[in-house]
């Protein structure tokens, strides 16, 4: 990928996750990477590829960033904090009516999302599952397909415009609550007290 085509990419997905995908034209893309709609036309086929070529942009600045917590953490409850802290960075700002505007209007992009999430997503949670397990601190008792799948789709519902209204509701806040939710149902007593101490720590933060 060239670089103009990478910076078009940044400053494109920068407006999407402020505004949502759906009120960013690419006029407004054009105007702020500073470049004609004759070069961006000529980068990209129409917007439905900007948007798609976004999405991976963010996904995979996202895989890069899990891949790190989950390699240096030394050991699950250490792990699902650092991706707690990765997500809080994630959701800070974003404007909820992104994931909607995939769902409705750009089909491609939301494939690719889904896709996404039922193979990369899915492993980083069965993983760290079966190492919980493994060393103690999740219950042992966890099915790990059947809570993976649960873990998946409770990740979305902060995102969920019609559960938790971005006007109502700070998304940041509802992402924790959900997370030390999950958190705390899987862990042992040896867990609960380890993850405690990490969440101690990370509310201070």
């Amino acid at each position: 990928m060239s670089e103009q085509k990478k910076h078009i990419i940044e400053i494109a997905f920068a407006h999407f996750r402020q505004y949502g995908f759906k009120n960013i034209t690419m006029d407004d893309v054009s105007r702020s990477a500073g470049v004609s709609k004759k070069t961006l036309y000529e980068l990209f086929t129409d917007k439905d590829e900007l948007v798609l070529e976004s999405v991976k942009f963010m996904l995979n600045q996202n895989q890069c960033e899990t891949d790190l917590a989950m390699t240096v953490s030394k050991h699950a409850v250490e792990q699902i904090v650092h991706v707690l802290n990765l997500m809080e960075k994630m959701v800070r700002g974003l404007n909820m009516v992104c994931y909607i505007d995939l769902q409705r209007h750009y089909k491609d992009a939301f494939r690719y999302l889904q896709e996404h999430k039922e193979s990369y997503l899915y492993r980083c949670i069965a993983d760290n599952l079966k190492r919980g397990i493994q060393e103690g601190l999740y219950r042992e008792d966890i099915d790990v397909e059947i809570i993976t799948r649960f873990r998946m789709e409770s990740a979305l519902l902060a995102f969920q415009h019609n559960v938790f209204p971005q006007e109502k509701y700070d998304t940041v806040k509802v992402n924790f609550q959900i997370f030390t939710n999950y958190m705390y149902g899987i862990a042992s007593l040896k867990g609960h007290k380890l993850i405690t101490q990490y969440l101690q720590k990370y509310v201070k933060a």
